[in-house]
């Protein structure tokens, strides 16, 4: 078996979704419920992050203070701001942190959502029997479903296993037996999320509506886009980001990120495997109830969110709360 750097994080997702998958059987179902396991290991991280934020709300008075005494000098302005973020022990990458950490975990579950039998069902090409089984489906696929087979109907067995996973585990469904090693159920729903968003727009396109289950997959990237949207919203307003627009880099990298975001995320749900949509749609879901929990938590223990002011001010007893 030949590994790379990414297996390193997708073989154990890739078990973790195979107990899961073998439980429920259903594999929209499987990937919610991985994705739930996963934002409740990362709590710790998110609550260090909301604290984060929590912090860099109650500065934002003094930051706008601070804005408008050094407008007309930046440098200085930075000094004061670092001074600041010192003495209350505010990283600007406290927030970032489970971001950071949940992105080779996204990357680690494209691949497992892509490759499938590799990595869900543990199966390498090399193992016996997987090249003869790979002919014999493709063969009877010719038989059957000639015009499903697309450019793989000339390719070799190594090509299709390594770049047609998906396609292998519902071809193995059609021709062999919806209990086949092979077989994985798709449907969640009435979606298959063996598809792509990306082919409801090819049929769109042909005004073709025959297929409804491979259109309402358009909903997928939809619902990505919003809650992308809307947990953004709210990750700006806990942080104070809202409340303080007076710095007009600020405010302008802000609107940026608002547009910018939900596009990456409607791309992305759009092209890849519809899961990908499922993960994304679902973690953000429950990233936006994690953080309304965890900021009335935080709420309440207001008086743990003391800010200091530093150096001189700090001297003559000055707090805020």
């Amino acid at each position: 078996m030949e590994l790379n750097l990414f297996d390193i994080i997708t073989i154990p997702l890739g078990y973790i979704l195979d107990i899961i998958y073998r439980l429920v059987q259903n594999y929209g179902l499987a990937i919610i419920i991985f994705t739930i396991i996963i934002k409740l290991v990362l709590i710790p991280l998110n609550l260090r992050s909301q604290k984060a934020m929590k912090k860099q709300q109650k500065i934002q008075p003094i930051l706008a203070e601070l804005q408008k005494k050094y407008a007309n000098d930046q440098q200085k302005l930075q000094t004061e701001m670092m001074k600041l973020y010192k003495e209350n022990n505010i990283s600007m990458m406290g927030g970032c942190l489970p971001m950071l950490i949940q992105f080779p975990i996204l990357i680690g579950l494209y691949r497992v959502i892509q490759s499938p039998i590799r990595y869900l069902l543990h199966i390498q090409f090399n193992d016996p029997g997987v090249s003869d089984k790979i002919t014999q489906i493709v063969t009877l696929m010719k038989e059957q479903f000639p015009s499903e087979l697309g450019n793989y109907a000339n390719s070799t067995a190594k090509t299709i296993f390594n770049s047609a996973q998906i396609q292998l585990a519902t071809w193995s469904e059609k021709v062999l037996d919806k209990v086949d090693a092979w077989s994985i159920n798709f449907n969640f729903l009435g979606l298959d999320l063996s598809k792509a968003p990306y082919d409801a727009l090819e049929l769109v396109k042909e005004a073709n509506f025959s297929q409804l289950s491979i259109i309402a997959l358009l909903l997928i990237p939809a619902l990505a886009i919003c809650t992308t949207w809307l947990s953004m919203k709210q990750t700006q307003k806990m942080s104070g980001q809202t409340q303080n627009q007076s710095n007009a880099q600020t405010a302008q990298m802000s609107k940026t990120m608002n547009i910018m975001m939900p596009l990456m995320t409607g791309f992305f749900s759009i092209t890849l495997p519809s899961g990908m949509g499922v993960y994304w749609i679902t973690s953000n879901i429950i990233q936006m109830v994690q953080q309304y929990i965890l900021n009335k938590v935080l709420d309440s223990k207001e008086d743990d969110f003391v800010v200091k002011l530093p150096d001189k001010n700090r001297k003559n007893g000055k707090k805020h709360k």
